[in-house]
């Protein structure tokens, strides 16, 4: 085991049972020789921290009375163990969010059938990035070129979109996309419905493929989330001013769906819109499970034609190393086409101190707000 001279450390706590916040000193982690030493410099804060701060069922992590917040963050190397051979000190890093049962063979954790054996951090089981330092072993610490520094927060909301996209993919291999008896089937068309981090991330992805592109918002075109994609080809379309059913009837079908809003009523009315030999990704999960989670649907009308179109729903959520690391370079080839625009999706910084600001944004002010803990 590695002492270091420190011995304490800043970092944002939540008291689940009394919605406290409080900033506390807690002690350094200890390092083990296969292990790494990251000083967290930034750390951002979505909509899902926030559902998971605010719920006074959140459970801390075992032997916590609190949880340390924080799924997305990135970092630098203070110091590598005696047996880490891929990171050296001063190297910027993204932490993954996963941690699995170190047993699996294939370790792809984002696939485990097991809930009780992995934990998430800041979401499940797990103390999350706004503190000071944080220990993992190597293999959860995605390694970045410097100049991606200014965009490193958004390599964990591109990760999701790539697994998705890529687990999307695989399955629509079955499936030619021309056709002779219809001029229009290609290049394919794709939908993204939300807005969010990894709604934004998921659409600036597939701008880089030969995909024509649709996004589903309920903003205004002139709101500041919905002009982020004014650089890319993508039809933007409200639809909290254009109603779905008029989308319908105007005959707008999608070969892929990539879903990020998380609302059951939404995504059963886009269901529709699924066109034959689709899929439909959903990468959000419902912000209350108690609202929205019965709905009265026509399952003979709904199933058939799934069945007769041969669609798929697919569930798709957090990233493992493959898709962070095919994300770094996409996020390479994304900072050398839109870097400005994508800088600007770091919305609000605030000092550690400050955090009640950061918490207190509503989502059409922020897209993406970060602590600076430097």
């Amino acid at each position: 085991m590695i002492q270091h001279t420190r011995h304490t450390m800043r970092a944002l706590t939540v008291t689940p049972s009394t919605g406290e916040f409080a900033i506390r000193d807690i002690p350094m982690p200890a390092m083990e020789a296969d292990e790494v030493l990251v000083r967290i410099t930034r750390v951002a804060f979505t909509r899902r921290d926030r559902l998971i701060m605010e719920n006074p069922g959140t459970v801390p992590p075992e032997g916590s009375t609190y949880l340390i917040p924080g799924h997305i963050a990135m970092g630098r190397v203070v110091e590598a163990g005696s047996l880490v051979k891929n990171l050296v000190a001063g190297d910027l890093v993204v932490p993954t969010i996963r941690r699995d049962c170190d047993k699996c063979i294939d370790a792809r954790s984002d696939l485990c059938p097991h809930p009780d054996k992995y934990m998430d951090s800041g979401l499940l089981r797990a103390h999350g990035f706004a503190r000071e330092f944080i220990v993992l072993k190597s293999r959860y610490l995605i390694n970045l070129p410097d100049d991606l520094e200014n965009l490193a927060l958004l390599l964990t909301p591109l990760s999701v979109a790539e697994k998705a996209h890529g687990e999307a993919v695989q399955i629509l291999e079955r499936y030619n996309y021309y056709c002779f008896h219809n001029d229009d089937s290609f290049p394919p068309r794709t939908l993204v419905t939300g807005m969010g981090p990894v709604g934004i991330m998921t659409a600036f992805l597939l701008s880089l493929y030969n995909y024509r592109i649709t996004v589903f918002g309920r903003r205004e075109s002139d709101d500041s989330r919905s002009a982020v994609f004014d650089p890319l080809d993508v039809e933007f379309i409200n639809t909290a001013r254009v109603p779905l059913e008029r989308l319908g009837k105007a005959g707008y079908h999608f070969n892929h769906i990539f879903e990020t809003t998380g609302d059951p009523a939404y995504i059963m009315r886009t269901l529709p819109f699924m066109g034959f030999n689709a899929i439909m990704v959903l990468m959000g999960i419902p912000e209350n499970v108690t609202e929205g989670a019965n709905l009265e649907i026509n399952g003979t009308a709904l199933f058939s034609r799934m069945i007769e179109g041969n669609q798929m729903l697919m569930g798709s959520l957090k990233a493992g190393r493959d898709a962070f690391n095919s994300s770094v370079k996409h996020l390479t080839e994304l900072s050398d086409l839109y870097g400005k625009q994508l800088s600007g999706l770091i919305t609000h910084t605030f000092p550690l101190e400050e955090y009640h600001k950061a918490l207190a944004l509503d989502s059409r002010e922020a897209i993406l707000p970060v602590l600076d803990l430097t």
